[in-house]
């Protein structure tokens, strides 16, 4: 059994909670059992600026909240879809006032480039100028980057609660302004590998997927950092920005010593984009060897499990920030 779980060292306030699982999905890996474990446990976070975001005007307890969710990707993304999810329950049940809720997209990786954002820029600066918008939510690195070199012309003042945005992320851009709040999140990478071997203790390779796009990159790097010293005498091999054909041909050959963790890819060395799930369920379904992630919606691709943070969880985290704004 897992568990996990985080203290708040600031304060004993309670903003909201984030919830960490141990997923285990029926496979051929699992001896049959069709089942999901998911070990809940609450962790105590803080949003230190939120004192700052209350100082906010608000309006009558009945009119109409606008709130905008800006996607880093497109909006069939399966995080996508269970953040809204989150968002929506989030909503319902936390008393906010009347919320209005408008969805953009940036289809990230599918589209980018200065001339694409400034046709981006444009059409949201006409779409929202007769909207005034009373809080903004972006979702993963892409969206919150874009909103900080272009919100002094889009939407001065109106605070941004971040979603999906990990630590190391943050640790590289400058401090956020003081209406920038949310909780970062981190994939504990080595807590999946770990329990992977001890469920297959006769492995002594682990073969690590990653692929070409710059979040690919990113995470690629941190493995390499994270994993190999931290396993003693097990092997392991990256399968980093290689082509699709050659990850499937390479996946496929794998014994019953081996191990793959993947976090999954946008694109691969021949330039073909996907979702990360996408890319994982292709490799569960070559793959003659388990197949572990650190994310909840590869659950069903065919991957045997993982420890993973729960996409809708951060919905309802990101909803009950802002009803506390709106308080």
């Amino acid at each position: 059994m897992c568990h996990h779980a985080v203290m708040c060292p600031f304060s004993k306030t309670r903003l909201y909670c984030q919830n960490a699982r141990c997923c285990l999905a029926g496979s051929r890996w699992t001896d049959g059992a069709a089942l999901i474990r998911r070990i809940e446990s609450g962790l105590v976070l803080l949003v230190a600026s939120f004192s700052l975001l209350a100082a906010y005007p608000t309006a009558a307890a009945a009119e109409t909240r606008n709130v905008l969710v800006l996607y880093s990707n497109s909006r069939l993304t399966p995080g996508n879809i269970e953040v809204d999810r989150g968002l929506s329950e989030g909503f319902a049940t936390t008393g906010a006032p009347d919320v209005r809720l408008f969805y953009e997209f940036l289809d990230r990786p599918y589209f980018g480039g200065d001339a694409y954002e400034s046709t981006v820029t444009t059409y949201l600066h006409e779409k929202y100028g007769a909207q005034p918008l009373d809080a903004i939510v972006a979702v993963s690195e892409n969206a919150l980057d874009f909103l900080l070199r272009k919100r002094a012309m889009l939407f001065p003042r109106v605070p941004v609660v971040h979603v999906y945005l990990y630590k190391s992320q943050l640790a590289t851009l400058p401090p956020l302004p003081a209406d920038v709040v949310g909780v970062p999140v981190e994939l504990d990478f080595l807590a999946t590998i770990q329990l992977a071997l001890r469920w297959h203790p006769a492995a002594t390779r682990l073969v690590i997927v990653t692929g070409t796009s710059a979040r690919d990159r990113e995470l690629e790097a941190r493995l390499r950092r994270e994993v190999p010293s931290a396993l003693g005498s097990t092997k392991v091999e990256f399968l980093a920005g290689r082509s699709t054909t050659e990850v499937l041909k390479r996946v496929g050959e794998l014994g019953r010593d081996s191990v793959v963790f993947t976090p999954g890819y946008f694109q691969d060395a021949d330039g073909n984009l996907s979702s990360p799930r996408d890319s994982v369920a292709s490799m569960a379904r070559a793959a003659t060897a388990p197949v572990y992630g650190p994310l909840d919606t590869f659950i069903g691709t065919g991957v045997v499990g993982g420890w993973t943070p729960s996409f809708e969880d951060m919905g309802r985290q990101a909803a009950q920030t802002i009803t506390q704004l709106f308080a």
